[in-house]
C-alpha cells in the first residue's frame, strides 16, 4: 500500500473519531497547508495534522515521521513543522485502529521520528504513552482556551496593539 493511500485512510479514521465525538470536520482543498483537517469543537476551530505510523520489526515499534514532506515531480524535501502550523497531531496505527493525540509542541520536539511502543515487554512506559488515545486533550484544551479568552475579555485590558481580542500567541501558551 502506498503512503498516500495510508495517509488517506488515517485521515478518514480521524474524521470518523471526530464525528463520533460530535465535532464538526472541515477538510482543506489541496495539500499545501501544514494541517490536514480542522475540527469544530463547540465552535472553536482546531487545526489537526494526521500521520500514519508503520511497524518497524527490528525495534518492535510503530514509527512515524514528524516532519512535513513537500514534493514536486522530481524532488522530495522534508521540513520540520513549527508549533504555529497546527494545534494537534494525530498519529494513526491502522493495524490497531489506534490514535496517538499529540499537542503540536510535543509532536515537534521529537527528533525526526517518534517510536510508539505497543509491546508490553518494556520495563518502563515511554513518554509517548501519555498520548495514546488521548482525545480528551483536544476537548480539555478547548475549555482552557475559553477560560483565558473569558478572563482577557472581562479584564477589559487590551492585549498587544490595543486589540481587545487575544492573539493566537497568547492562546498557544495556554
Amino acid at each position: 500500500m502506498d503512503t498516500k493511500l495510508k495517509g488517506d485512510i488515517a485521515e478518514q479514521a480521524a474524521i470518523l473519531q471526530a464525528l463520533k465525538r460530535g465535532w464538526g470536520v472541515l477538510k482543506p482543498i489541496g495539500d499545501r497547508l501544514p494541517y490536514d483537517l480542522v475540527f469544530d469543537v463547540e465552535g472553536v476551530l482546531i487545526r489537526v495534522q494526521v500521520k500514519s505510523a508503520w511497524y518497524q520489526e527490528t525495534d518492535d515499534a510503530h514509527v512515524v515521521d514528524n516532519r512535513r514532506t513537500k514534493t514536486n515531480r522530481r524532488i522530495m524535501k522534508r521540513q520540520a513543522y513549527e508549533s504555529k502550523d497546527f494545534e494537534f497531531a494525530l498519529v494513526f496505527i491502522e493495524e490497531l485502529s489506534l490514535f496517538y493525540v499529540f499537542p503540536a509542541d510535543v509532536f515537534i520536539e521529537y527528533a525526526s521520528q517518534i517510536y510508539l511502543v505497543e509491546s508490553g515487554k518494556r520495563q518502563r512506559k515511554p513518554r509517548s504513552a501519555n498520548y495514546r488515545d488521548a482525545w480528551d486533550l483536544i476537548s480539555n484544551g478547548l475549555h482552557t482556551r475559553r477560560l483565558v479568552c473569558d478572563h482577557l475579555s472581562k479584564s477589559g485590558k487590551p492585549l498587544s496593539g490595543g486589540n481587545p481580542e487575544p492573539s493566537s500567541s497568547v492562546l498557544e501558551k495556554v
